[in-house]
């Protein structure tokens, strides 16, 4: 990566931030990155300010301090109507931080409602519903989700994620229905490359584009 010391690209913003952000966890206590961090956001705007937003919300999640990511996360998506993240990441703090599912089933609907209208995100929102399900052993509604998956239409333009099926592993027999089963498993076939099904998913852009 960038970050080794391989002269890093002086146009690309992100990666310098990636970068920063990782020297600062190296030689930094964890509470004094979060302020450093939180100052540098509140001089920034857009793209720049929604990145270190995220990076805050993951630190502040770190230290146990998941109440005020969860009121970053708030604000970011008053801020920014029609973003998909922070909705996204909150939907992740309650789920897997607090183990709050139903909490985390509000979260994720507001997650949809902004990436069926953009089209951004639109798989993972989905795919973090079906975990959201899972968790709750609602099957029915798990296979209606896992039916919405399959219907996505993915662009080139629009970002989402890859196919996932660690939802599918991790369900008992019997919890999704059966012919919805049989089309996932066509739809994304298990690979030898796959997780226990019990691990998080590594990340994977998009690129089966209709």
């Amino acid at each position: 990566m960038w970050c080794s010391g391989m002269a890093m690209p002086q146009d690309d913003t992100l990666t310098s931030l990636i970068c920063w952000t990782e020297q600062l966890r190296r030689e930094q206590s964890l509470d004094l990155v979060i302020d450093i961090v939180a100052q540098r956001a509140d001089q920034e705007e857009g793209e720049v300010h929604l990145f270190l937003v995220y990076e805050l919300a993951g630190l502040l999640n770190e230290a146990g301090r998941s109440a005020e990511a969860i009121q970053l996360l708030e604000q970011t998506l008053d801020r920014y109507p029609d973003e998909v993240r922070p909705a996204l990441i909150m939907t992740s703090i309650h789920l897997i931080t607090l183990e709050r599912p139903e909490d985390a089933l509000m979260s994720i609907e507001v997650a949809l409602e902004r990436a069926r209208r953009s089209g951004a995100f639109l798989r993972e929102a989905l795919g973090n519903k079906a975990r959201i399900l899972l968790e709750l052993s609602r099957g029915n509604d798990l296979s209606d989700v896992l039916e919405e998956i399959m219907s996505v239409q993915v662009r080139p333009s629009v970002p989402d994620i890859a196919r996932e099926r660690d939802f599918v592993d991790r369900a008992p027999p019997g919890l999704i229905r059966a012919n919805v089963l049989e089309r996932y498993n066509e739809f994304r076939p298990r690979r030898s490359s796959d997780g226990s099904g019990h691990e998080p998913p590594e990340f994977g852009p998009a690129k089966d584009f209709n």
